[in-house]
């Protein structure tokens, strides 16, 4: 994607940096490298205590609305016919997030008039999609969302129409999350479908390390430690396996609220020796494990509270390391994953079908070799990062600074 000078946006997220949302990073650095001078808000800052060094190539200034200004008070109080706006969406919020919404609307309405910045991208429709909604009225610029899975599927449709219906367009990032949005919003909202793509230079087959080498085949999964993972599933998976006496190791990369129930199951079920935990890591330590498994294993489920997977970006990753992977059919996953041919998918929460998925596979490395290379090739041909940011590109281009509605002939994905 070649550079060109472009319209600078400011792009909203939760939280920045996050070692979780690499494709938020990723997708910053592809905007600038297509040409976009950015502005970076958060609502909070970074809770981890690493990141990814790729953060340091982010040239955008960063910037958090933690706090509000006086005088963005007074700006408030000049846009008279914005302010019923801005309170009324503050009430509807959470009692308590009221006030983090109301005073974050404000402090960043001020910093875009302060820069002179016309249009704003918020990551997620939820919290961050109402902030740009009230500060993109307040501030009298254009905005546009980037909706994901969580936010999604445990908002309520009666707050996600309006900021569907104000966006100037909104993105999401699997087929399955393009329907649901389709049935909330009005039918003059602009919702597009746009994958987010992995990076297949930097996620590539590599050779064997010497723990992939010992002879024992290598099971990995990476997530947040919370239900939607299914982790609790695949411990009780690899129990199945242990019992049975197929030989494995899984390493699990990932961290949350979920980590003391999972290990006090591994010692009930006595796999300890056979289970490792490895946290936190950056980049260098994922792009390592990918290089010591067999199988990757992103056992999806859909938790009691609705919250689901879009299409995991680990997975994408897996896949484009030439990993044979083992998934669910839940929300995008079926997207990227045909059963067969590229990966294996078995029935969401169900331990005995995924622990025969995986003693088949552990068993069979030339099943392994020919499902990952056809899932190397998927991501070569569907899910190269570059093609799919083009997508955004264009979109953006149609509507920095402010644009009331996208030109024909802007080809993206519907």
């Amino acid at each position: 994607m070649n550079a060109t000078a472009r319209q600078p946006v400011a792009v909203l997220v939760k939280t920045f940096p996050k070692l979780s949302e690499t494709f938020i990073l990723g997708e910053l650095l592809g905007l600038e490298h297509a040409g976009f001078p950015l502005h970076v808000f958060a609502l909070q800052r970074a809770t981890d205590a690493i990141t990814h060094a790729s953060v340091r190539e982010l040239r955008a200034p960063v910037g958090y609305l933690d706090a509000v200004s006086p005088a963005a008070w007074v700006g408030v109080l000049r846009a008279p016919l914005a302010l019923p706006a801005l309170v009324a969406g503050a009430l509807r919020a959470p009692r308590g997030l009221r006030l983090r919404r109301l005073r974050a609307a404000v402090a960043l309405a001020a910093a875009l008039r302060k820069a002179a910045l016309g249009h704003v991208h918020a990551h997620f429709i939820d919290e961050p999609g109402e902030v740009a909604r009230l500060a993109a009225r307040l501030a009298g610029v254009s905005f546009s969302l980037s909706a994901h899975a969580k936010d999604i599927y445990t908002s309520r449709p009666a707050d996600l129409a309006p900021r569907l219906a104000a966006a100037t367009f909104t993105v999401t990032c699997t087929g399955c999350n393009h329907e649901t949005l389709r049935a909330i919003a009005p039918a003059e909202a602009e919702v597009y479908r746009v994958y987010h793509g992995v990076d297949t230079t930097l996620f590539r087959p590599q050779p064997a390390s010497m723990e992939r080498a010992a002879g024992v085949p290598r099971l990995l999964a990476i997530g947040r430690l919370r239900p939607k993972k299914g982790f609790g599933t695949l411990i009780e998976a690899c129990g199945l396996l242990a019992a049975r006496g197929r030989s494995f190791h899984l390493d699990l990369v990932g961290y949350g609220e979920g980590e003391p129930a999972l290990r006090e199951r591994i010692a009930a079920l006595g796999i300890g020796s056979q289970v490792t935990f490895h946290g936190k890591l950056d980049r260098a330590g994922v792009l390592a494990r990918y290089a010591a498994a067999d199988v990757f294993v992103a056992p999806s489920e859909v938790a009691a509270d609705g919250d689901r997977d879009g299409i995991p970006n680990v997975l994408l990753e897996a896949m484009a390391c030439g990993l044979p992977v083992v998934s669910t059919p839940v929300s995008g996953i079926p997207e990227v994953v045909t059963h067969g041919a590229n990966g294996w998918l078995v029935p969401a929460g169900d331990a005995t079908a995924l622990s025969h998925a995986l003693s088949a596979l552990a068993g069979d490395p030339e099943q392994r070799t020919k499902l990952g290379a056809a899932a190397r090739r998927t991501m070569e041909a569907q899910f190269r990062h570059d093609a799919c940011l083009g997508d955004l590109v264009n979109l953006l281009d149609a509507s920095a600074p402010a644009a009331p509605a996208l030109p024909a002939g802007v080809p993206v994905h519907g």
